[in-house]
C-alpha cells in the first residue's frame, strides 16, 4: 500500500447533521470524474481529499460513487485512511461486489477491524463474493462466535468451499488455496469440455490451466485453454494433456508451494489430498502473499524482532516483543567480558588495546550478519544442497580473509596514527599494527565461517535459522575478535621478548 495521506480528524457524534446534504447525479458524476482523473495522474492526495470533502459533509452515495470509479488498488488507498466508523458505512453504501475487492485488498488485521463491525445481514453477501480463499482468512481472523454466524448465513456453494478451508492451517498448501478451479475428465470430448466451460463461467485465474481428473477424481493430467480451442470437437481430453503435473498435497508448507511456483514459472498449483484427488489450487497473487510474508518474517526474526510488530504499535507491545532478545543478546556478550577479564593486565599495561579491539570485532560482526543474510534467503528459498555446502565455507572463508586483510591494513594504519596522536603505548606502534592486521584477517574469516556453520546447523537440529543465527554469530565474532587481538599481540610480545 501507499504511505498514509493525510486523514481528516476524528468525527464527533454530535457533528453529523440531521439532514447531510447530497450532490445531484451530475454533480456526483463530475465527483466521481475528478477523483479518477486525480489518481490516474497520481496524485493520490488529491483523490482522497475529493473523497474526504464528501465524506465530511455525510454524502455517502458520492463517497461510494467515487470509490467505484477507482482501480482497485487506489480504491484501497483511499479507503484505508478513513477512520474505522467511516469505513463500515462505506462498505456498507458500495456494492457488494466492490466491498469485497476492498476487503481482499486490505490487510488481514484491517479487514477484520472493518468486518468486526458489520451485521451478519451486511457482511454474508459480501463474503459470498470474495474468494473463497479469502473468505477464510477473514472468518478466521473474526470471533468464533461472530464466525459461525456469518457461515450460516452464507450462501450455501460458498459456505461448503471456505469451510473446506477452515479445515487447514493458514500456513499450509492447503490454507492458501482456492477452490476456484476446473476440473475436466479425461473420457469428454473437446466438444464437451467446451459446452461445460460455458455452463461454468470460470473467472479469468481458473481459466489459466485446466485440470484433468479419472473417474474417482484423481489428479491425471493438465490441458490449456488453447488447446482444447485447436483441437478437433471429438478428440478425448486424455489424448491432449499432460500427465507430469506438478503439484502439492495440502498439509505442505506454503513456502514449499511457493517455491515450486517460482522454479517452474507456474501462474497456479494444483493442491491434492492424501489420494491425489485435486481439491484447490494456489494462483499467482497468493504466491507474491507468500514471499512477501516469509521474506518479512525472515528478515525481522534475523535482527529479534516479532513478525507482527508494526511502526505504529505501542510502546508496551514493542518493548514486550524486544526485551527477550535483548536479554539473549546480554547473555551471550557474557562470553566476551569473560574473555576481556583474562586479559586485564594486558589491558591495563597496554591501554590502546581497549580503544582498538572494537575495530576488530565489529568488523567481524559485519561480515557474519552479511553471510548468514545470504545464507538464511539462500535455505528460505531451497537454493543450497548438500554438495554446495563445502564450496560455499571456502568461498565464505576466503572473502572473510580477502577482505580481512584488506580491512586489517587500513586497521593498522589507523593504529599507528592513534598511537602517535591520541594515546602513547610503552610498545611498539607497529607491534600494535600487525595484531590488528592478523586479527582483522582472521576474525573476519571467522565471521564467514560463523554466517554458514549456524544456520546450516540450526536449521539441521530443526530451529528456524533465521531466529537465532544472528546471536551465535555475533558471540562469535566477538569473542573472537577479542581472543585474537589480544592473544596475537601477547604472542608477538612474547616472541620479540617484550613481555
Amino acid at each position: 500500500m501507499t504511505a498514509a495521506l493525510h486523514r481528516p480528524p476524528p468525527r464527533h457524534p454530535d457533528d453529523t447533521p440531521a439532514a447531510p446534504p447530497t450532490l445531484s447525479e451530475a454533480a456526483r458524476a463530475d465527483t466521481a470524474a475528478q477523483v479518477k482523473a486525480a489518481a490516474e495522474s497520481g496524485d493520490m492526495d488529491e483523490a482522497f481529499r475529493l473523497v474526504a470533502t464528501a465524506l465530511e459533509a455525510r454524502d455517502i452515495e458520492t463517497v461510494a460513487a467515487s470509490l467505484s470509479a477507482l482501480r482497485p488498488p487506489d480504491r484501497v488507498d483511499v479507503f484505508e485512511n478513513f477512520h474505522l466508523d467511516d469505513q463500515r458505512q462505506i462498505i456498507d453504501e458500495l456494492d457488494d461486489e466492490e466491498a469485497a475487492e476492498i476487503l481482499e485488498e486490505l490487510d488481514d488485521e484491517e479487514a477484520a477491524e472493518v468486518a468486526e463491525g458489520l451485521s451478519t445481514e451486511q457482511l454474508a453477501p459480501i463474503l459470498d463474493l470474495m474468494e473463497s480463499d479469502e473468505a477464510a482468512d477473514l472468518l478466521n481472523d473474526l470471533p468464533p462466535a461472530q464466525m459461525a454466524e456469518l457461515l450460516e448465513g452464507m450462501d450455501d456453494a460458498a459456505e461448503a468451499e471456505v469451510r473446506t478451508l477452515l479445515g487447514h492451517l493458514d500456513d499450509t498448501a492447503g490454507g492458501r488455496m482456492t477452490r476456484d478451479f476446473v476440473a475436466l475428465a479425461a473420457d469428454d470430448t473437446v466438444a464437451a469440455s467446451i459446452e461445460r466451460l460455458r455452463a461454468l463461467e470460470p473467472g479469468e485465474e481458473a481459466a489459466y490451466y485446466l485440470y484433468v481428473g479419472d473417474a474417482d477424481g484423481r489428479l491425471v493430467g493438465i490441458v490449456s485453454l488453447r488447446q482444447i480451442i485447436v483441437a478437433p470437437p471429438r478428440a478425448r481430453i486424455g489424448e491432449l494433456m499432460q500427465p507430469d503435473v506438478i503439484r502439492v498435497h495440502v498439509g505442505d508448507d506454503q513456502e514449499a508451494a511457493a517455491q515450486l511456483m517460482r522454479r517452474y514459472d507456474l501462474l497456479a498449483l494444483p493442491v491434492v489430498d492424501t489420494h491425489d484427488r485435486l481439491v484447490g489450487v494456489i494462483t499467482h497473487d497468493d504466491l507474491v502473499d507468500v514471499l512477501a510474508e516469509e521474506a518479512t518474517e525472515d528478515m525481522f526474526r534475523l535482527v529479534g524482532l516479532d513478525e507482527d510488530e508494526r511502526a505504529d504499535d505501542g510502546i508496551f507491545t514493542s518493548v514486550k516483543n524486544r526485551l527477550p532478545w535483548l536479554a539473549l543478546n546480554l547473555v551471550t556478550q557474557l562470553a566476551l567480558v569473560a574473555v576481556l577479564a583474562g586479559f586485564q593486565g594486558t589491558l591495563d599495561k597496554v591501554v590502546i588495546l581497549s580503544l582498538l579491539f572494537p575495530l576488530v570485532t565489529g568488523n567481524g560482526g559485519n561480515v557474519g550478519a552479511q553471510t548468514t543474510t545470504l545464507v538464511v534467503r539462500s535455505l528460505a528459498l531451497g537454493e543450497i544442497d548438500r554438495q554446495q555446502i563445502g564450496r560455499l565455507l571456502g568461498k565464505e572463508v576466503a572473502q572473510g580473509l580477502i577482505n580481512g586483510m584488506a580491512i586489517g591494513l587500513l586497521a593498522g594504519l589507523v593504529a599507528l596514527l592513534m598511537n602517535r596522536f591520541v594515546v602513547s603505548t610503552p610498545v611498539s606502534p607497529a607491534l600494535i599494527g600487525g595484531a590488528v592486521f592478523l586479527a582483522m584477517a582472521l576474525n573476519l574469516a571467522a565471521g564467514g565461517l560463523a554466517g554458514v556453520v549456524m544456520p546450516l546447523t540450526l536449521e539441521r537440529l530443526g530451529i528456524d535459522p533465521a531466529v537465532a543465527s544472528a546471536v551465535f554469530v555475533t558471540t562469535v565474532t566477538d569473542t573472537m575478535g577479542a581472543l585474537l587481538f589480544i592473544g596475537i599481540f601477547n604472542l608477538l610480545s612474547a616472541a620479540l621478548g617484550l613481555i
